[in-house]
């Protein structure tokens, strides 16, 4: 089966001599940790990083689109596991706008795209190795480990957990652990956002959180389902800003999430 896979993966198989991922993947983990990255290889990696997170940064914009639209028409159980994806797509695209590949091998490493760089993992030996297993806590958690210094939705806690794992615990819940979705009704901690939408005013709702910049409601349970993938998806841009990146969708991606519904911000 042939697909497109993610460009800092395919350039790090090859860098190993591989031609797919079965033969990295029979690679020896001491041969992929005593690897170090040099020159070329770093500037390669850089260069493929950058359009990785241009392709996350669509799924994190779709993924949010269809979250949002799913909640004004109340269908709340894929809005908020839709929410969360969002979060998980545009978390990778800023690791990747930060020069640092998640690459799957036996576990997750990291690489940083810089001449040196050695891949790291905290995934096979490490006493907290089940953090760190799978595409989705590796993520979350390698991205909290280098930059909670530098990401304002990791300065707080919403009820004793940091943002992102908050709303992927709401996720976990939705979608595994309670045995039914609850619509035409709702999970509990969703009760304020549908007393908004009864009222009429999601889009009131929206700008609320949009506008919220000193991160006030962010953090307060209430707004949270919403407001952390929104404030993250505004992260995630600043970031291509900041990194002189200004066309990060293609015309046909911008027409086709403007179908769906103002919100999204490109």
């Amino acid at each position: 089966m042939s697909f497109d896979r993610y460009r800092a993966q395919t350039l790090c198989e090859s860098i190993f001599g591989c031609a797919d991922f079965e033969q990295f993947f029979n690679t020896p983990s001491t041969t992929i940790e005593t690897f170090t990255l040099d020159k070329n290889g770093a500037f390669a990696l850089s260069n493929t990083l950058k359009d990785d997170a241009k392709d996350l940064y669509f799924k994190g914009c779709q993924s949010l689109t269809e979250s949002l639209t799913n909640f004004n028409n109340k269908l709340y159980s894929w809005a908020v596991i839709k929410a969360y994806y969002s979060i998980f797509y545009m978390i990778k695209a800023d690791f990747a706008l930060r020069d640092y590949a998640l690459i799957r091998h036996k576990c997750i490493y990291y690489l940083q795209a810089q001449e040196g760089s050695i891949p790291t993992t905290k995934g096979r030996t490490n006493k907290n190795r089940s953090d760190y297993s799978g595409d989705h806590k590796s993520a979350l958690n390698y991205y909290k480990d280098l930059f909670s210094n530098s990401d304002i939705l990791l300065s707080q806690e919403i009820e004793g957990m940091n943002a992102y794992q908050w709303v992927m615990k709401k996720r976990e819940q939705v979608n595994y652990q309670e045995r039914d979705f609850k619509e035409p009704n709702r999970p509990v901690f969703l009760d304020y956002i549908n007393s908004r939408i009864n009222a009429g005013e999601f889009l009131k709702l929206i700008d609320e959180i949009y506008n919220d910049t000193a991160l006030v409601l962010t953090f307060q349970p209430e707004f949270a389902p919403i407001a952390i993938p929104l404030r993250r998806a505004i992260l995630t841009k600043k970031s291509f800003d900041d990194h002189g990146i200004q066309e990060i969708l293609t015309n046909e991606q911008a027409e086709h999430l403007d179908k769906f519904n103002p919100y999204v911000f490109k």
